[in-house]
């Protein structure tokens, strides 16, 4: 008996050559021949063989992105790898797999993908780009992310014994509802107003400001709760006082992006004020708001530039 390599063991008895091909390192990628012959010197011309495909067996790494892939909740999204040296991929196996090698996301054998073998929750929204195959680029497109998605991907390509792997880490972020801000009072009568947003995948910034433009995210509270799907609802509750003023809460992801989204909700708290004193100061404060934004678009413009 000869160990020819990592993946192959080749037994040879005295009268039958019993030939058995066994790949030990991934168990999905595996084959084996029986032969049996009247001379012994078979099995050496076998192992002759052997040795030349091991020898002439494409060498590769695949190669996947430095950091993670970032992508919002119902976008498509590409999870970059190629092969390095850059060479034809077509009639290799491209596996996307996340935890188990034998239920993957997308798997490409035999100059196709296989539908049937892949999870039921990926069917109809993964693809390669096929036409790039023959420049080595086995980078998986996935279509109307969703918050499960994120996670940890294995994209394995094998060529006959030899094979290789890269993992892509998937960040998905889900920006919540427009905010919407409404009066309550406390036990001891105390008026307050509740900024409240859903479906938040990460925690928020969460700002105040009166009708002056002065920040007074200070005095108010900040609560977290998951819903059933995991994705977070945010309150924040600020007490105010028994006359005029306009309050904006400002509601941002904190997410590193060239663009961060931001959402407003403004409110007037006027007991006892005519409706053209609302109005007036209603749009003094959008105006303000208005102001806000155009320079925090304008920083963001000046930080990338």
């Amino acid at each position: 008996m000869w160990y020819l390599s990592p993946h192959f063991v080749l037994f040879c008895p005295f009268r039958d050559v019993i030939i058995i091909i066994y790949h030990l390192n991934k168990p999905s990628f595996y084959s084996f021949a029986v032969m049996k012959a009247q001379k012994r010197r078979s099995c050496f011309v076998f192992f002759l063989l052997h040795m030349i495909h091991i020898a002439w067996t494409q060498r590769f790494q695949v190669v996947g992105p430095s950091s993670a892939v970032l992508v919002f909740v119902g976008q498509d999204v590409t999870l970059p790898a190629s092969l390095s040296p850059a060479m034809s991929a077509q009639w290799f196996e491209v596996r996307w797999f996340r935890d188990d090698l034998f239920s993957p996301v997308l798997l490409y054998q035999n100059l196709q993908i296989r539908p049937e073998r892949q999870l039921q929750a990926y069917k109809g929204r993964t693809s390669l780009f096929l036409e790039e195959l023959l420049n080595g680029n086995v980078s998986l497109r996935l279509q109307d992310v969703r918050v499960s998605d994120g996670g940890l991907y294995k994209c394995l390509v094998a060529s006959g014994p030899y094979d290789e792997e890269a993992h892509i880490t998937l960040n998905v972020e889900a920006l919540g509802s427009q905010p919407s801000i409404s009066l309550s009072t406390t036990e001891d009568q105390q008026p307050r107003l509740e900024c409240s947003s859903e479906k938040w995948s990460s925690r928020p910034e969460v700002s105040w400001r009166d009708m002056n433009g002065i920040d007074v995210t200070s005095q108010s509270k900040l609560t977290f709760k998951r819903d059933i799907e995991g994705l977070l609802n945010v309150s924040s509750l600020i007490p105010i006082k028994k006359e005029f003023n306009v309050f904006s809460c400002l509601i941002r992801s904190n997410t590193t992006k060239p663009a961060w989204q931001s959402k407003m909700g403004v409110y007037v708290f006027s007991p006892g004020v005519s409706g053209w004193s609302v109005v007036f100061w209603l749009s003094v404060v959008l105006c303000v708001a208005t102001a806000i934004l155009l320079v925090l678009k304008w920083q963001r413009m000046k930080g990338t530039s």
